[in-house]
């Protein structure tokens, strides 16, 4: 019989003080939060129906911002970009979708990090956006591409709200462009609107709750309006109710919140011997290594959780992005 690994077991009393204090999750609830990247994933690109409604509703809420259009169809794409020979980077997103129209849109989650998440943010819509194929020359058959960031910390110093855009501008703030949009969503200044009524909510703040505050039972009562409310949302929460009751899910949701617990005990370290290096480019480099160092512990930890109940190693190995003869060494 293959052993469960359930949460009392993964988590201890001081882990799950750390995942609450530091991501706002609490472990021990009846469902995950979908915050957790693995958790969002499954939540709306699922091959089900609910998946896809889910996913419509969450774009044209967030995308209403900036653009008048409403999206009545999309598909999703493959989400990786082949590696760059230049620079050897492979790029693979959260959420990648095509509309009817051919622009694109890009959504990422993430539970945690830091003003570094700037550059990433720019990076991931230049190569979606320089990855679409033309013929020739013809630069004017490129198509819009959007970048939404749904991030559960504070990056932005000042900020007009929830959700704040960006596109190409001059310093006196005429427009170039808005071929690449990014789009912040902080999910901590949802604590600003926590007390409106739920009638007066716009649909970008009934998300942002939802992905906030969903496996908060404190809140329960507020989630469970904007769910009669927001059909999107109610389908995502059946999504949600459903893969929180899935033993394998919570193996992997378990170890991926354990694998970014790792990441930020290893760049903790990696600041405090950068700063008593004295300079920036140490820390800087501790930063990255720590960084490095904390997900290679966080995957190996995954992978060893999967072969413990006994999936096919080609399987992990998809799921991982490690090579079969690595996962074989573990």
């Amino acid at each position: 019989m293959v052993d469960k690994i359930t949460a009392e077991s993964a988590f201890t009393d001081v882990l799950k003080e750390k995942i609450r204090e530091w991501y706002g999750i609490d472990v021990d609830s009846d469902l995950f939060s979908p915050m957790v990247d693995y958790i969002f994933k499954r939540i709306f690109t699922a091959e089900d129906a609910r998946s896809k409604i889910a996913l419509l509703d969450l774009l044209n809420s967030v995308l209403k911002l900036e653009d008048t259009r409403e999206i009545v169809d999309f598909t999703v794409m493959n989400p990786e970009i082949p590696v760059d020979v230049g620079v050897r980077k492979k790029s693979v997103f959260d959420i990648r979708v095509k509309f009817e129209d051919g622009r694109q849109a890009i959504v990422e989650m993430q539970i945690s990090g830091g003003k570094s998440f700037k550059k990433r943010a720019q990076f991931i819509i230049s190569k979606a956006y320089s990855s679409q194929e033309i013929s020739g020359e013809k630069y004017s058959a490129l198509q819009k591409c959007y970048l939404i960031c749904i991030i559960n910390f504070s990056l932005l110093e000042e900020t007009t709200g929830l959700v704040t855009d960006y596109l190409f501008r001059d310093k006196n703030g005429r427009e170039l462009t808005d071929d690449e949009t990014i789009l912040f969503i902080q999910l901590p200044e949802v604590d600003k609107i926590l007390d409106k009524p739920v009638e007066t909510m716009t649909g970008q703040e009934m998300w942002a709750i939802f992905f906030r505050y969903m496996s908060d039972k404190s809140k329960r009562k507020t989630l469970n309006t904007i769910i009669e409310r927001k059909e999107g949302i109610k389908m995502a929460a059946k999504v949600l109710y459903e893969i929180s009751q899935d033993e394998q899910a919570r193996i992997q949701y378990e170890n991926e919140l354990l694998a970014d617990l790792d990441v930020r005990s290893w760049v903790s370290d990696a600041l405090e011997d950068g700063y008593k290096g004295g300079f920036e480019d140490g820390l800087e480099k501790g930063i990255e290594k720590g960084i490095e160092k904390g997900l290679e512990k966080g995957i190996e930890k995954t992978a060893r959780a999967m072969l413990k109940i006994g999936m096919e190693i080609e399987l992990i190995s998809q799921i991982t992005g490690l090579s079969i003869e690595e996962i074989k060494i573990l």
